[in-house]
This record gives C-alpha cells, structure tokens and sequence, in this order.
C-alpha cells in the first residue's frame, strides 16, 4: 500500500521532494568511520550514496522502484541494485553502516523493515534512520491552506492498519529500532531550511505521495483554481514579491541512530 503512492513518480520527485530529503543527507553521514561498507535502502536519486563516498565511504545503494533505480544509476554511472525493505539480497553482517533515509515511513510493514536493516547490519555497525514526524510539516500547511481556499474534496489518503503502524516521532522510531535488538544511541530531530522554485514543487505536489492523491480526487475546474491560488501565493511561504521567488520552509525530521552489538 505505502510502496505504490511511489510508482511512476521518480521525475517528479527527483525535481521536488528529493531536494527536500537531501537536507537530512549531512546529518546521516556525519561523523561515519571512513573507508567503512556502508549501504543506503530506498536510495531515491543517489544524491546520498555520492556523497558518502566523496566522505570516503565504499557505498552502494539498493532503491525498489525501477524508474527511481534508473535515476540513481544515471548520477552514480553504475546499476542500482532493484531491491528494498524487507527482503535485502545480502548476507547477514555485511555492513559497516546501514542508512534508511524517509524509508521507514514509506513501507507496508515498518517493523519487518527495521529488522532487515538490523539483520544486515555488521556487529558493531551502524544503522541511522529518518522519517517524518507525525506533525504536518510546513509544505503540507500550505498544501491544505490551499485545498480549504478552493473548496477542493478530501479524499482519504492510504494509512497502515493500526497493528503495523508506529508513533511518528522520535520515541516511536527508536522504538522500532530498539525491538530489533538493536541498541539505540541518539534519538531526536534534524532541521534545516528548503527552498525550492515554484515550478518544481507544483511538479511534485501534484503527482508524489499523499499530495497526489489529494490532487487527483479534484475536478478539472478545482484543479484550476488550486494552482491560481498556489501561483498567487505570498508570505510567509515566498521568498519575495516576485511569482518566480522560490517557495521557502523551515522543516524538521525525525532522526534515530542505534548499534549492533558485538554479541
């Protein structure tokens, strides 16, 4: 269920929400042992593998969706393996680091997941995690300001059953990694500021993910007034008076490390 709101949609991420989740990528990578294994699963576009290993890092990716794949393999000039949580195509142990960047929230089973990630993980290694936060981050407000200004329908977006589904914050992640075996260090939030430029993100509202399907359940005539009211947007969300001004948020994700025991 939460894999397929991510089929058929890699351009249009790559244009929008990539550049929002590369804010985590610093954070994930920082302080990391150099010259280690390390593997990224739901690699998107690749923009974290590349920089791992300009840190130093032997990474590779392994990304689910073949268009998304497709678009790794063109920044990295190598094949992505096509695989993804919860079933890895690698031993047990095998790496040094093992990074989950908005992974967690985005599967059918969160805690199958969590487990693979542990499973394949080296004793003594490294897993780090992200996911958003159960509160609406700042692209969403403006989102949902703009469904209310136009009258647009609510259709319900696809949730996890409740028996699967986890609390959205930074207990509720280090709670899924800690049920693993894993033992948890750092638990908390990351922020950072996104700017991006308008035409990009109408690409992505309209296409990736819950804003997806939002956007499709409008009629024509709504879909219409939904972008004059996204075009005529001003403060606090723009960067200035001019239409072409990038879209500016002050967004936050939850971040989680933990450490496979050496026994």
């Amino acid at each position: 269920m939460a894999e397929a709101l991510w089929t058929g949609v890699a351009q249009a991420y790559a244009q929008s929400f990539a550049g929002l989740c590369a804010g985590a990528i610093p954070s994930l990578l920082d302080g990391l042992p150099h010259g280690g294994r390390l593997l990224d699963v739901g690699c998107g576009t690749g923009a974290l593998v590349r920089a791992a290993r300009d840190a130093g890092a032997e990474a590779i990716g392994v990304e689910p969706d073949p268009e998304m794949a497709a678009l790794a393999e063109s920044l990295l000039g190598e094949e992505v393996i096509g695989a993804g949580l919860p079933e890895l195509p690698f031993a047990d142990d095998g790496f040094d680091v093992v990074i989950a960047s908005f992974v967690l929230n985005h599967v059918d089973d969160p805690r199958a997941g969590a487990r693979e990630l542990a499973r394949v993980a080296a004793p003594g290694g490294v897993l780090r995690a992200t996911i958003w936060g159960s509160t609406p981050p700042p692209q969403a407000l403006m989102w949902n300001g703009l469904l209310d200004e136009v009258g647009a329908v609510r259709a319900p977006v696809p949730r996890l059953p409740p028996e699967r589904d986890f609390e959205r914050s930074a207990e509720g992640l280090a709670g899924i990694l800690s049920q693993t075996g894993l033992a948890v260090t750092t638990a908390g939030t990351n922020a950072w500021q996104w700017r991006i430029a308008p035409d990009a993100l109408w690409s992505g509202l309209t296409s990736v993910g819950n804003f997806g399907v939002l956007w499709r359940a409008q009629s024509e005539d709504v879909q219409d007034r939904l972008r004059a009211a996204y075009d005529a947007l001003g403060e606090p969300w723009r960067d200035g008076a001019d239409p072409d001004s990038e879209l500016v948020f002050d967004v936050a994700c939850v971040v989680a490390e933990a450490r496979v025991p050496r026994s």
